[in-house]
Formats: C-alpha cells, sequence, structure tokens
C-alpha cells in the first residue's frame, strides 16, 4: 500500500477559476480554424501560477542573446525546464508540473505520479504515461542510445521498472530505496523523460521501424545512434518537428548562420494564471546570436537583453552591468551561484604509479601545496578582488554550509608548506632546487585542464606555478580536448585535474567533491581525485574498481543509508556527517568562493524575483515559470 509523500501543492489552488481565456492571437487562428477551440487544447485541470509581481498582459518579445552556436544551455534552461515536478523557486521543495501529485511507498522503491488529464504536446498529440515508459524503454534502455545508462536512475547498478497503470498514471519500481528520486526528477538531469513524444520518435526507432532507421541513417551519412540523435535529441534545438511541452516553440533552428533564434507561443500550452489566463503571456522570444563575448557585452549595455542569467556578461564585466542599470534606474537581478568556487584542483589520490599515489594521498601533502597558494593575490588578480579564499565547500547560502572545511588551509604559509613537504619525504636539498620523490625522481605535477574550461584558469595555474615552485614544487599543465580528456581520466592516467567547484547547495545531489560518488551520466569520471573509488562504489566488480580505505568505506556507507532514506531531516544529518568526514580528509583544494553575480533585467520586464540560484541542477529561469514574465507598458523601456 502507497502512503502519500507528497500532496498535489497546486500553485496558486486557493483561486476557483471560473473560466479559461487565451491571447488575442490565438483567438485568432480559432476563429480562422486553425486551431482548435481553447477547451480543446487544455488538460482538465491547468497548473495556476501565482505570479510574482502580478499578472501580466499578452504580448512581446523577450530578447537574450546567444554566445555563438555552442550556447543551447541557454534555450533548455529559459524555454525547456518542464518535467514531471519541478523546484519551487527558493530551491527548497519540490513541487508538481506536470504530474499533479505523487505518491511514495514507505521504503521508497515505488513511486506513482497522476499526470494531468488533457496533456498535449505542441502538436495536438496527447502527452500520456506511455511517453515516458517510451523513452525509459526505448531511449534510457538501448544501449546504442545510451552505451552508460543515466547514472542518477541507476539503484544497484539497475535501473527502474517503468509503467503505465492507464494514461495518466506513472509507476517507478527500483530494485533499492531510492530516497533522492523526487530531488533528482526536479532537476535537469530527468528533463529528457518528459521530452521524447512516442508517436514522433519510434516511427524512426531501430527496434520499431528497422526501414525508415536505416533510411534516416543513410539521409544524414551517420550510424544510426548519431542520426537519431542529431534529428530526434530536443536539447539540440536544430530540429522544428519535435514535438514540445514547453512554453514557446521553435519557430527557426539554432545552427550555424541563422542569427536571430526565434521560439513564439505554443497554443497547447497547460498552465494558467490566477485569472484564468493561458500562459505564456509573451507572444515570442528573441534569441541573437553574436560573436564573441565582447559583442555580447556590449549589446547588453545598449539595452539590447530584456533578461537573462544564463551566458550573461562574467565577473569582469559586473561592475558595468551595476552602473548601468544605475543610469537606466533598473535594478540588475542578484543571482546565487551554485558552486562554491570557479577552481577544484583534484590530485589524484589513486594515482597508478605507487610513489606518486603514496605522495598525492597524504592528506598533509595536500594541506602543504594549499598553504602554498597566494589566494589573496589571485582574487586580487584574476577575479577582480571578487569573492574571498575558500576551499570546495558547500555555500554559506547552502543548509549544509561547512565553515571548516570552506576555510582551512586557506591562509599563505609557505614555511609551514615546506615542513609539510619535508616530512613527507619530498627532498629539497636547497632553496632553489626542486623537490624530489623518496626514490630520487623529481617530483613533477601535470595538471589536466578540459578544453573550453574557464578563460581564468590559465591565469590561475601561472599564478599557483609560481607559488608552488618557490617551495619547489614543479607545476605544469596541459590542455586536451573534452573526448580524450575524460579517457584519459577514465583510464586513471592522470596527475591531477582542474576543473570547476561542485556541491555548493545541494550538496546531496552533487556529492562528488565531499565522497567519491556521482550522479552524472559519465559516471565516475566526475570523481577526478579517485576514479576506482568512485566505480567500486557503482559496482565492485567492475574491471577497474578498487576497493577504498575505511575512512572513505564509512562515507560510502553514510550515503547509502542516505538514499534508502525516506525521512528528510535524517538525510540531512547523514549527509552533514559525510561532509564532517570530507573535512577531516581533505580531498580538493579549492582557492575562492565564487561571488553572487548580477543579471540585467530591463525595467519593464516584470514577474522576475530580485533573487535567484544558478545551477544546472537547479535551472535558472526554469524554476520561476518563465511562462508569466511580462513586458510592462506603463513602464518606460
Amino acid at each position: 500500500m502507497l502512503r502519500a509523500a507528497a500532496l498535489a501543492y497546486l500553485l496558486g489552488a486557493s483561486h476557483v477559476v471560473a473560466a479559461f481565456s487565451e491571447a488575442p492571437n490565438l483567438t485568432a487562428e480559432v476563429r480562422a480554424g486553425r486551431l482548435p477551440p481553447l477547451e480543446r487544447r487544455m488538460p482538465a485541470a491547468p497548473l495556476v501560477i501565482t505570479p510574482i509581481d502580478k499578472p501580466g498582459y499578452y504580448g512581446g518579445t523577450w530578447r537574450m542573446l546567444l554566445n555563438g552556436y555552442d550556447h543551447g544551455a541557454l534555450l533548455s534552461r529559459s524555454i525547456g525546464y518542464e518535467p514531471l515536478v519541478r523546484w519551487d523557486p527558493n530551491w527548497s521543495r519540490v513541487l508538481p508540473n506536470l504530474a499533479s501529485s505523487w505518491t511514495v511507498s514507505p521504503d521508497a522503491k515505488v513511486y506513482q505520479f497522476r499526470l494531468r488529464t488533457g496533456l498535449r504536446w505542441s502538436d495536438g498529440q496527447p502527452f500520456t504515461a506511455h511517453d515516458v515508459v517510451a523513452w525509459m524503454d526505448d531511449v534510457a534502455r538501448d544501449p546504442e542510445l545510451n552505451p552508460v545508462p543515466p547514472a542518477w536512475l541507476l539503484v544497484g547498478g539497475h535501473l527502474p521498472q517503468c509503467l503505465a497503470v492507464d494514461d495518466t498514471l506513472l509507476e517507478f519500481r527500483f530494485p533499492e530505496p531510492n530516497a533522492l528520486f523526487l530531488e533528482q526528477l526536479a532537476g535537469m538531469r530527468a528533463n529528457e523523460l518528459t521530452r521524447y513524444p512516442a508517436h514522433y520518435f519510434r516511427p524512426f526507432h531501430r527496434r520499431h521501424n528497422p526501414a525508415a532507421a536505416r533510411a534516416l541513417a543513410e539521409q544524414t551519412g551517420l550510424p544510426w545512434p548519431q542520426a537519431f540523435g542529431t534529428r530526434l535529441t530536443p536539447r539540440t534545438w536544430r530540429n522544428l518537428e519535435v514535438p514540445t511541452l514547453d512554453a514557446w516553440v521553435l519557430a527557426t533552428p539554432y545552427v550555424p548562420g541563422v542569427t536571430n533564434v526565434l521560439a513564439r507561443r505554443n497554443p497547447y500550452y497547460w498552465k494558467v494564471d490566477t485569472l484564468g489566463r493561458q500562459l505564456p503571456y509573451l507572444d515570442e522570444i528573441q534569441f541573437r546570436v553574436v560573436s564573441d563575448e565582447a559583442e555580447l557585452v556590449q549589446r547588453v549595455l545598449a539595452g539590447e537583453v530584456d533578461y537573462q542569467r544564463e551566458g550573461a556578461p562574467g565577473r569582469s564585466f559586473q561592475p558595468q552591468l551595476l552602473a548601468a542599470a544605475k543610469q537606466s534606474g533598473s535594478i540588475p537581478v542578484r543571482v546565487i551561484p551554485s558552486i562554491p568556487g570557479p577552481v577544484a584542483l583534484n590530485l589524484n589520490l589513486t594515482h597508478r604509479d605507487p610513489e606518486m599515489r603514496r605522495i598525492l594521498g597524504n592528506r598533509e601533502v595536500r594541506i602543504a601545496l594549499s598553504l602554498a597558494i597566494q589566494r589573496h593575490r589571485i582574487i586580487k588578480e584574476v577575479y577582480h578582488a571578487q569573492g574571498r579564499p575558500w576551499q570546495v565547500a558547500p555555500r554559506p547560502e547552502s543548509p549544509f554550509n561547512h565553515p571548516t572545511l570552506g576555510m582551512q588551509f586557506t591562509e599563505y604559509a609557505p614555511e609551514r608548506a615546506g615542513r609539510l613537504l619535508d616530512a613527507a619525504g619530498l627532498t629539497h636539498p636547497t632553496a632553489e632546487a626542486l623537490r624530489s620523490l623518496p626514490d630520487g625522481r623529481p617530483f613533477r605535477l601535470e595538471i589536466l585542464v578540459p578544453e573550453l574550461g574557464s578563460p581564468e584558469w590559465p591565469a590561475v595555474l601561472e599564478h599557483i606555478q609560481r607559488d608552488w615552485r618557490s617551495v619547489g614544487v614543479e607545476l605544469t599543465w596541459r590542455v586536451v580536448p573534452r573526448e580524450p580528456f575524460y579517457a584519459l581520466v577514465a583510464d586513471n592516467r592522470h596527475d591531477a585535474v582542474l576543473w570547476w567547484g561542485g556541491g555548493g547547495h545541494a550538496a546531496m545531489l552533487e556529492p562528488e567533491y565531499y565522497v567519491p560518488v556521482t550522479f552524472e551520466r559519465l559516471g565516475a569520471l566526475r570523481v577526478f581525485y579517485a576514479v576506482p573509488w568512485a566505480q567500486w562504489f557503482l559496482d565492485p566488480h567492475a574491471r577497474d574498481a578498487e576497493q577504498p580505505p575505511p575512512t572513505v568505506l564509512r562515507q560510502m556507507d553514510l550515503f547509502r543509508r542516505l538514499m534508502a532514506e525516506p525521512e528528510s531531516s535524517r538525510r540531512f544529518d547523514l549527509m552533514r556527517q559525510v561532509i564532517d568526514i570530507a573535512a577531516q580528509e581533505f580531498y580538493v583544494i579549492g582557492i575562492c568562493l565564487e561571488s553572487v553575480g548580477v543579471a540585467p533585467r530591463n525595467p519593464a520586464f516584470r514577474n522576475v524575483p530580485a533573487t535567484h540560484f544558478d545551477s544546472w541542477l537547479y535551472p535558472d529561469p526554469g524554476p520561476l515559470n518563465p511562462c508569466q514574465f511580462f513586458i510592462d507598458p506603463s513602464v518606460p523601456q
């Protein structure tokens, strides 16, 4: 028997909507016979959205900027976030979305979701539980389309059973407890579940239509899995034919050569405001493609953006944004980052070379290397005096804030660093000489840096290189394209990796830096400091898996208990214990706390909160329900 784990928190449920209405341009389409009447396009119980400021006005265009042709995240976060359940704007609880309610078994193994009756894709076809089952059976489980199954869905190494009890009742059955499933569904990792219309993709799927699959491969000149992905994967934002559940539907593809990507109102959208008016308010979104950040900044400062966070000008341009906002009289949106810091130095604690493993696995060596970094200088010269010294640790705004982990070993103490390196057996005959390993070989560290990483990383590395050279440690780095980079890390052939910090807010959903566990699709590759340990957690029998030492095993046991614990307060307590151990082990070296940023907003662009989070797990502005954004004609632009 299932118990209710969450009732239907229907936004605006206190408002009784007597009748529904629609945008004038849709009424014109209905009168012309090109569109069914509104009552045939809406679900029986649409989701009611209570506006942040006030009910809006129909019409207008939301203007944003795309930096080149590899910026699909902006589209995903602004118009592509419509999962089964969603995060509330404060990133504190899970709310209904396409599913109006859900139940969870007491052992957290069985989840049932009741979908809204009458939901439709943008082409008018029904959206039902069978669409989600089709994604699970034909995409997630297909070894050609997903050679590595989605890690966030795996429990005990297995995907759940996914069943359509009827058209609107969807059921997931896990082999072991999965207490984090609701939170996972509310993030961007789970967005694919509701982005694959079965009536559209199955005719091109090899299992359902081998002839059409062969024709698709021949047409594209690609093997079928790549052809399927290029043609059908919604995240590419290239194919205008793929039906969607989003508030706006692409009218022009996001492909090289297109300088203005347009998205127009979806007439089958399934949310209304408290007055019963079908959302979205805005007629369309215009994404202008710019050549580089310099042009992006120029256009933002010229007022050509109504509101944009993803891809907005970076840290170095924040003073200009604030000055422009002051001059125009607008109040920029305050954006709280979810990453703890812009730099995470991952030394390989499971190095293939036994002597290097002994040194890098020595906590005192990691402490020494941290103490040898002049963080205040890096913050001043690279990060424009924004931020403060901070390790890779939950942020002050996080419920998991851990000041001990955040601030430990962030002072500049080269003399102490030298003594710790001496005690570790890294010999240093003269002040000018480089240190050697105990077996006499030079002690050198090469850091792998992924291509298309942060533009500030080279300058940060130059600072660290000078600082470590002063204590006798030689540092070099190598920039590697993403695919070879991941291959090297997966094979455990690296001294160290430079990456962004993670788990700054939602530490349970991004645990990699606190315990060698990951939910990312790339599996163990995100645990750069201990790939074999992370593989052992996923599958102890995997080829390169290695049983971790006792302290790490204790952490992993705590995390397994967390994943099986239905009570949220107990999950929080278990995660705090995990982080306490992470502070003792000190796996990863950080530089500084990522500073709170600002996003440009047109004063007339309304229903945007003054502050919100920024994260791929909380894919802003998606959780804010952008369908409620509008342009206020009473505010001068």
